[in-house]
């Protein structure tokens, strides 16, 4: 009888280690099979730029309203990818196939940096699918995460060639650190980070820094001076400044953010914050998570950078939430869970139970949305192809915000969630949205239409709308410029807009203004044309 070799041991955990992998990333995946546009708050607005790139030489009503320009910024990640699979798909399937990349970057990212600091495979880091539903994914902010996934392979990429010698080393993280400052700005800033504080652990444990490592560190850095320079050019591209810390509400959401899948945190959201809060103090005190020691230095930097990250950074909202979010990847990474059998499949379970919580809400929630998001696309048939279109949003009342497949205490209907909805009329009727994302990026509006643009703005409200269409009340509206210098796109819509975007659920009272032609009515929405007199 042949015994079984510690080799054959090793490649049986390396096969169910594999196996389970491809479960649980093909279940993350689930939401993205039942939704034709995934309502995810900025993903409209961005699916609609990537139409515009792929399209507008084809739609002359595109061409109208919209210009291309590639050139160098910090903010690529999707236009690239999402262009290069458009030529093989349809935009929407490219759409949801970059989301996919995404999700998969992240977990994927999060078991090969496992993989090359512990030098094995194993099952822990497979968890990292519990955290994959955050808040930047609500909020849309793909790139980003994108950008993170790509970093996360980089990063373990760096630390599994530490024996290479320093020349060819240096000179291919330079492209790769080119590459992600490229994809996003955060990514390549939060690779920078991990990298120094790495190396510098490295060079200080459990002795005093010499003048040979200190120059060996610095040579090291010199793999970041192109991508620098990269970003540097970007700055001539016109990129924002504002920068702004934000209040102590903002500095909650970010602390919960890897939790919260939506504007504010549900019944479910504060539980697994609390169960995985419960879990960390059981696994420290009794010393069952233990940390590679080169990572000490890395994740405590990384949580300097989350506590003094401003909200607004260089016109960027929310940047307090993004390296919180990307926290439990690294830490998971960083970690290994020992404990006694039974409490491994005791913890195992309940973290099996929530993930299976997380996926079935969000598949629900997202096929009711995916609903309200094709009666628009479908309404918006009587959209003449390339007008402008104003978007007005009144607050949806508490009674009108029961989702219909999902229990209160999983989600509720976002309003924020139809922001940016109004953007799919680019795909479907080449109209012109007012506050689609251009300046520092690929697209920007065409000459006659750049009066009427904001970079970053919200629906109009009822009371504007209404305040506008006056001529009188009109003076006595604010209309002076954003912190990025734009004036509202609405101030003077009766003359420069084509049809108005009315969405309230049901919840407020129509507008009475003789330039407004009803055209189409919907479940929570009503189209008009804006008729000159």
């Amino acid at each position: 009888m042949v015994k079984p070799t510690a080799a054959a041991g090793t490649l049986g955990r390396t096969s169910i280690c594999l196996i389970l992998c491809g479960i649980f990333g093909t279940a993350t995946l689930l939401p993205l099979f039942w939704v034709q546009i995934p309502p995810l708050v900025d993903y409209p607005n961005h699916l609609a730029r990537m139409w515009i790139l792929v399209h507008r030489t084809e739609i002359p009503e595109l061409a109208v309203n919209y210009t291309v320009n590639w050139r160098i910024v910090p903010y690529l990640a999707m236009d690239l990818v999402v262009a290069a699979l458009s030529q093989v798909m349809p935009v929407e399937q490219a759409g949801r196939t970059f989301i996919a990349l995404t999700i998969l970057a992240l977990v994927g990212g999060t078991i090969s940096l496992y993989r090359t600091l512990h030098g094995r495979w194993g099952v822990w880091p497979i968890w990292s699918v519990l955290f994959v539903y955050n808040a930047a994914m609500f909020w849309g902010f793909l790139y980003c995460l994108f950008a993170t996934g790509v970093y996360l392979f980089a990063f373990s990429g760096w630390v599994a060639t530490r024996r290479w010698r320093a020349g060819p080393r240096i000179l291919t993280f330079s492209a790769v650190a080119s590459v992600l400052v490229l994809l996003h700005l955060f990514a390549f800033g939060l690779y920078a980070l991990s990298v120094g504080s790495y190396e510098l652990a490295g060079r200080i444990s459990g002795r005093r820094l010499s003048l040979s490592s200190l120059t060996s560190l610095c040579a090291l850095a010199l793999q970041f001076v192109p991508a620098v320079f990269l970003w540097y050019a970007s700055l001539k591209q016109g990129g924002f400044t504002f920068t702004a810390y934000g209040d102590l509400g903002s500095k909650f959401y970010a602390l919960m953010s890897p939790f919260i899948f939506g504007y504010e945190p549900a019944v479910f959201d504060r539980f697994a914050a609390l169960t995985t809060s419960s879990f960390l103090i059981f696994a420290i005190a009794t010393r069952s998570l233990k940390l590679v020691p080169e990572m000490r230095l890395p994740l405590a930097a990384m949580i300097v950078v989350s506590l003094i990250m401003p909200n607004y950074a260089s016109g960027s909202w929310s940047a307090d939430i993004r390296l919180p979010v990307t926290l439990p990847f690294v830490i998971i990474a960083s970690t290994n869970f020992e404990a006694p059998r039974r409490v491994l499949v005791s913890i195992a379970g309940a973290a099996l139970l929530a993930f299976g919580l997380r996926i079935w809400s969000v598949s629900q929630t997202w096929r009711d949305y995916d609903r309200l998001f094709s009666e628009f696309r479908t309404a918006s048939a009587v959209i003449t192809p390339g007008a402008r279109l104003l978007i007005v949003e009144a607050p949806i009342a508490e009674q009108n915000r029961r989702l219909p497949g999902v229990p209160t205490g999983f989600a509720k209907l976002q309003p924020v969630a139809f922001i940016h909805m109004g953007a799919l009329a680019v795909l479907d009727r080449a109209a012109f949205f007012p506050y689609l994302f251009t300046g520092w990026t690929t697209v920007a509006p065409t000459l006659r239409n750049e009066p009427v643009a904001q970079a970053v703005a919200v629906p109009m409200t009822p009371e504007e709308l209404v305040m506008s269409a006056d001529p009188e009340q009109a003076k006595t509206l604010d209309t002076s410029p954003n912190f990025l210098g734009e004036r509202p796109y609405g101030r003077n819509w009766p003359e420069t807009f084509d049809f108005v975007l009315w969405m309230d659920f049901g919840g407020a009272r129509k507008p009475d203004i003789t330039q407004l032609l009803p055209l189409k009515t919907g479940s929570f929405f009503n189209i008009y044309r804006i008729v000159r007199h």
